[in-house]
This record gives structure tokens, C-alpha cells and sequence, in this order.
């Protein structure tokens, strides 16, 4: 009689054992997160959006209100830097900080209203238009100076184009059946990270197909390298509200760097690396606010392949679920793995007293 309840529960050990090692396993990797020193709000405006730094880190330049703004990086000395009394945004430096991209609404007589891309001096002077007809968005210079990416509907749907920064020579690199935006250049400038139907891809500048980095039912949307290349941010609306996340440059690991009940986007890393600037609504309002990430270097976790024992194994799609809830939802999650820890443990207690008793 002891021995056959003694095997019997040895084996409920066993099993839970495994079970609760692969949800621990996943509360340390979807727990896992950059170390932020710091967090700070530095305009109260309204609809602003798109931060990019100036290349010596000094100053950043964004769009507010249909215009184009720049402050220093500490948010002092705010001023509207270009209003055309048309749309204008998705302002970004050039490589050496004299010279300001952006996009701005444009018409012709007899025409449509369209987006095109201007270049202007980084002082607001001199103003030039380099696209026409057709709208065109969110340029992105490369890291020698040299060309521009950027998302053009010129051939239909918005695909992914290069040209160089005087406009001409323009050659598009992706033709896929849905809209492609925000793209950006790795520090190689041969890699060009952007977004299409809520995922994140890559594409290199003579490569034939683009590499797919997320693959899930998300939004993830408006990436960006870092200055070494080694790591990507990105907004994503993993449970709910948008959140900044930081993916390794392969995308084989993530970590989601907000959890605020609201929407952040449009993340932008500093020259050095250390900050990150990006909008958020969680006032109210969308403004810029910049993070300063900790000084240890952001390490991603992988969990190792847990082996389940005959009879236990879980389905990878109940892995991926269970996961996905545990990145988005860490503190509910902890909270019901430490109940079903102990409602197991009651039970299996339970069951011993009454089989000697």
C-alpha cells in the first residue's frame, strides 16, 4: 500500500516540478528588462511626435502641430524651427547635423494634395523640395551622408525606396502587396530595417528578400537601430496599449523596456546609445520624453528548452500564448503561478495526510 502511493506521488512531484521550473523559466524571461536610470517628460505640447537627434547629441528636432520644432536634448530652448501652414513631420538629422529631412504635404495647381520629402538647413533656412507627385514619407539618411531611405506610394502601395540626398537616383527596394514604413539604416549602411502589415523586417541594400525578424498577431511598427547595430527598438501593442521593446539585431530575443497604461512610439536612440528618445500620451497629451538606459549593457535572456517528461509536454502554440501573456501582463502572471504553486502543493499535502491517516 505505501509503496504504490509513495511512487504515485513522487511522480506528482516530478511533474510539477517540470512545470512550475518552465513557468519560472518564463517569468525570468518575460520579467526581464533594461535597467533605466532615468525617465523624463520634456514638452507639454500637443501631437508631438518623431524625436531624431542631432549627431553630437546636443539637440533633438520633432514635429508638433503640423510643424516642425527643435530643442536642445535637456528640452530647453524649445522653438518652432519650420512651419510651411501645411502638414510637415518625420523630421531626422543628416549625418553631420547641418541639415534637417522631412516630410511635408505639398499640392500642385490642378492636383491632389501629396507628401513629399524636403531637406532644409538645420537653422530652418533654405528649404527644398525632392519628390514629387506621388506621396512619399519618413526619410532616413544613411550613416556616410550619401542617401536617403524612405516609404513611397509612387508604384501603388507604399514600398521601401532609396535615393541620394539631392533626389535623384532613386531605386526602390521592396515591391511587396502591402504598405512598408519607417525604415532606417544599420551603422553598416547596407541593412535597412522597417515595418510592414505589424511586423519588423530587414532588407540589405542589394538583397533580393527581405528577413522577417517578428512573426506574431501584434502591431509592431516604427523600428530603429541602434548606433551599433547590435539591437533594434521598436513599438509593439503586445497587451493593449503600445510599448517600447528592444529586440537583438536577429531578432531571436526581445524585452519590453515600458509598461505604462498608454501608448508609447517612435523610439529614437541617442548618438552614444545610452538614451532613447520616444512619445507618449500617459499625460494626456503626446509629447517627448527621453529615457537614459542603465550603464550595464542590455543582456536578453533565452530560456533553455525545457524537456518534458512522457504524458506533460504542452503544445508550442500553448507556449506561445502562455508567453505572450506572461511579456505583456508580468505582475498578473507572477501572481497566478505563485496561486497554482500553492493550490499544488496544498493538494499534494492533502492527498498524503488522508492516504496515512
Amino acid at each position: 500500500m505505501w509503496l504504490p502511493f509513495t511512487i504515485r506521488f513522487r511522480g506528482y512531484l516530478s511533474r510539477g516540478f517540470i512545470l512550475l521550473t518552465f513557468l519560472i523559466l518564463l517569468i525570468s524571461y518575460s520579467s526581464a528588462a533594461a535597467n533605466i536610470d532615468s525617465n523624463e517628460k520634456l514638452t507639454n505640447i500637443t501631437n508631438a511626435n518623431h524625436p531624431s537627434w542631432s549627431p553630437d547629441g546636443k539637440k533633438i528636432v520633432y514635429a508638433a502641430n503640423q510643424a516642425i520644432w527643435i530643442m536642445n536634448s535637456d528640452g530647453s530652448g524649445q522653438k518652432k524651427l519650420y512651419d510651411g501652414m501645411a502638414w510637415e513631420g518625420e523630421p531626422e538629422f543628416n549625418d553631420d547635423g547641418t541639415m534637417i529631412y522631412f516630410a511635408a504635404e505639398s499640392k500642385k495647381a490642378f492636383s491632389a494634395r501629396y507628401v513629399s520629402i524636403h531637406v532644409m538647413n538645420s537653422d530652418g533656412s533654405n528649404g527644398q523640395k525632392l519628390t514629387e507627385t506621388a506621396d512619399s514619407r519618413a526619410p532616413s539618411v544613411s550613416p556616410d551622408g550619401t542617401r536617403l531611405v524612405y516609404s513611397s506610394r509612387v508604384s501603388g502601395n507604399y514600398d521601401i525606396w532609396t535615393m541620394a540626398t539631392d533626389g535623384t537616383d532613386q531605386v526602390r527596394l521592396t515591391d511587396a502587396a502591402g504598405d512598408e514604413s519607417s525604415p532606417s539604416w544599420n551603422n553598416d549602411g547596407n541593412t535597412i530595417v522597417y515595418s510592414s502589415a505589424g511586423d519588423i523586417f530587414t532588407i540589405g541594400i542589394n538583397a533580393v528578400r527581405p528577413v522577417e525578424l517578428t512573426h506574431d498577431l501584434y502591431d509592431n511598427v516604427e523600428p530603429a537601430y541602434s548606433p551599433d547595430g547590435d539591437m533594434i527598438a521598436y513599438a509593439s501593442n503586445i497587451g493593449g496599449d503600445y510599448d517600447l521593446w528592444i529586440m537583438d539585431s536577429e531578432g531571436n530575443s526581445e524585452i519590453k523596456i515600458t509598461s505604462d497604461r498608454s501608448s508609447e512610439r517612435a523610439p529614437a536612440w541617442s548618438p552614444d546609445g545610452r538614451k532613447i528618445a520616444y512619445v507618449s500620451n500617459r499625460d494626456g497629451e503626446y509629447n517627448i520624453w527621453v529615457m537614459t538606459l542603465g550603464d550595464e549593457d542590455i543582456e536578453f535572456e533565452i530560456p533553455e528548452k525545457i524537456i518534458e517528461a512522457e504524458d506533460n509536454s504542452i503544445s508550442n502554440t500553448h507556449i506561445a500564448k502562455l508567453r505572450e501573456y506572461a511579456i505583456s501582463k508580468p505582475k498578473e502572471f507572477i501572481g497566478i503561478v505563485l496561486l497554482v504553486s500553492f493550490v499544488f502543493v496544498v493538494t499534494i499535502v492533502g492527498s498524503f495526510l488522508r492516504k496515512i491517516s
